[in-house]
């Protein structure tokens, strides 16, 4: 919901702050008055085009900025949280601005974001009707979603979707299988080379650093077995050798302790190296028995390093990669010996999908079909109410014949797209005689606010747009339609936000809130501001739209009367 619209150096405006509740919004005022700029900052926060000429004259740039308040599990939340940004503890800030360079910047609960998010994050928060570019319901994907909502059906909608994607995916492994076979085959005789030559090596890890570490050693031999030879004499085999001097110690403070007990502990720490020593001499045995004097095995290893070395040339850099191109190549060959079943397999994978997704095609196409009728029937009947008398809706839905290689519903052959068979055209005739004809092309923009007005009237118990907007809803009504429209737009903001620009004062006094927008001139410039009105400024605002610029005592018992009316009902 709409909590707060701020808007700076906007067209007329230097500065306001709009507050809006729950329920039936309407903004009021004078022809030109400005009401239409705070439908331009609400399309600039939904993603619409910024324009520089929308800024003040006189000012570097514009700035608008609107406060949501976002339901739990709210589809605008979701939308966040896909593109990263938090959802901010249930309160979502837009801000958009704009400049006469051309730099425009866009924050998203503080933080920059995208005209891209702003439009994915309209498309759940506000819908917007009347004599605007965006109006979303002339698209035929809009046209089809509200169908689809009204029948109840966008389980059946997504399981369509996903047996797309699947029969879809399944084809492009089918035809990448098909172009690595005709690729593959020309080098099969390579494959089983190479495959041959890596496994002749039998390739281990750590191989290399183990050869390299022997060769070093047998290159050195002479010089470690001498090292260790001098190193066994100093320590253990020379007459006065470390180990014989440290055991003769060792005795001498024995016996001292026996007299002196503060010579034990160093005694022991000499009883202690002596081990010490014992050990290091058997270790550096065992290494001088193992010296190496193989000149043969030195060759050895180095025939062994060459022939890794080569492998790596031809196949990467480190033996893994070797042996990844190995298992890489091995798959290849294997997929060439069978691909012939894989390719069977995959077949027989998407036809079954596609069967499966030709009965849920054909099933959602049932539900819609029937689901047209009723809605028609309903939003004619909402149309009359709405003093519409001789117009007609309709919907058309159609089908395309499917293109060999497509996913198709039989035996019809329609073609299957991800959300089902058919496309669905609201269709409208405003005069009697005059045949049905695409909605957006033959309605005027009242005709088509109050259309959209009998749509979603059907829909509200559907619908869950949190905030819908309703611009000029009333053109070229009034009497008793008026009430009816005015009835229709409080049944529709039951339990959402409907904000509506309005002339009427039927509809005025329905609402929950009402803003007025005022227009003046001082000091050579022209200002608008909006301000919500009390129970008395409704009174005299209502009086004006009923009496014109001379409000009367008889205007405002009037204006008073349609107040009490709207709170009896």
């Amino acid at each position: 919901m709409l909590v707060e619209l701020r808007i700076r150096n906007l067209a007329v405006i230097e500065e306001v702050t709009v507050s809006f509740a729950p329920g039936l919004n309407v903004l009021t005022g004078e022809t030109g008055a400005g009401k239409s700029i705070v439908i331009d900052a609400l399309l600039l926060i939904a993603g619409a085009r910024a324009q520089p000429d929308l800024i003040r004259s006189q000012a570097d740039g514009a700035t608008v900025e609107a406060v949501f308040e976002l339901a739990p599990d709210s589809a605008a939340g979701a939308r966040l949280e896909e593109a990263g940004h938090a959802p901010g503890d249930g309160q979502l800030v837009i801000r958009r601005e704009i400049t006469r360079a051309g730099r425009h910047r866009v924050f998203v609960n503080d933080s920059p974001a995208t005209v891209a998010l702003l439009e994915r994050l309209g498309d759940v928060m506000i819908e917007l009707h009347g004599q605007h570019e965006h109006q979303r319901l002339m698209e035929p994907a809009r046209q089809l979603a509200v169908l689809d909502r009204f029948a109840a059906c966008e389980a059946r909608v997504e399981t369509v979707r996903e047996l797309v994607r699947q029969w879809e995916d399944t084809r492009a492994e089918l035809t990448r299988l098909e172009t690595e076979v005709r690729g593959d085959a020309r080098q099969e005789d390579l494959y089983r080379f190479q495959l041959a030559e890596i496994d002749a090596a039998q390739l281990e890890d750590g191989e290399e650093d183990e050869l390299r570490a022997e060769r070093r050693r047998l290159q050195h031999a002479e010089r470690i077995a001498s090292g260790l030879r001098e190193a066994m004499a100093l320590l253990y085999d020379e007459r006065d050798a470390a180990a014989a001097r440290l055991s003769r110690a060792a005795v001498l403070l024995s016996e001292v302790a026996a007299v002196d007990p503060e010579a034990t502990g160093p005694g022991e720490s000499v009883e202690a190296a002596v081990v010490h020593v014992e050990e290091a001499v058997g270790r550096l045995r065992a290494l001088r028995d193992r010296v190496p004097s193989d000149p043969e095995r030195a060759e050895e290893i180095d025939a062994r390093l060459d022939a890794v070395l080569k492998l790596k040339r031809k196949y990467g850099e480190r033996v893994a990669d070797v042996q990844q191109y190995r298992a890489e190549i091995a798959e290849r060959l294997d997929r060439l010996t069978r691909h012939e079943d894989v390719a069977k397999e995959l077949d027989r994978r998407a036809a079954d999908i596609a069967a499966r997704a030709a009965v849920a095609a054909r099933a959602l196409t049932r539900e819609r079909t029937e689901a047209a009728g009723k809605l028609e029937k309903l939003v004619q009947k909402g149309l009359r109410e709405l003093g519409m008398e001789h117009a007609r809706f309709g919907l058309s839905l159609r089908h395309v014949a499917a293109e060999p290689g497509e996913l198709a519903a039989a035996p019809e052959r329609w073609r299957i797209g991800p959300r089902g068979a058919e496309t669905v055209e609201f269709l409208f005739s405003a005069n009697p005689g005059e045949e049905l004809r695409p909605l957006g092309r033959v309605v005027s923009g009242g005709e088509l606010s109050r259309t959209m007005l009998a749509v979603k009237t059907v829909l509200a118990a559907a619908d869950d747009m949190p905030t819908m907007v309703f611009d000029e809803v009333d053109a070229g009504i009034g009497g008793r339609v008026a009430d009816v429209v005015a009835d229709k737009l409080r049944q529709t903001a039951a339990g959402r936000q409907v904000l509506c620009v309005t002339h009427l004062a039927p509809i005025a006094a329905r609402a929950s809130a009402h803003l007025v927008v005022d227009k003046r001139v001082a000091r050579g410039a022209t200002r608008t501001s909006v301000r919500a009105l009390d129970d008395a400024g409704r009174v005299d605002e209502l009086a004006r739209m009923l009496g014109g610029a001379h409000v009367t005592d008889a205007t405002r018992r009037h204006a008073r009367e349609l107040l009490r009316a709207a709170h009896r009902q």
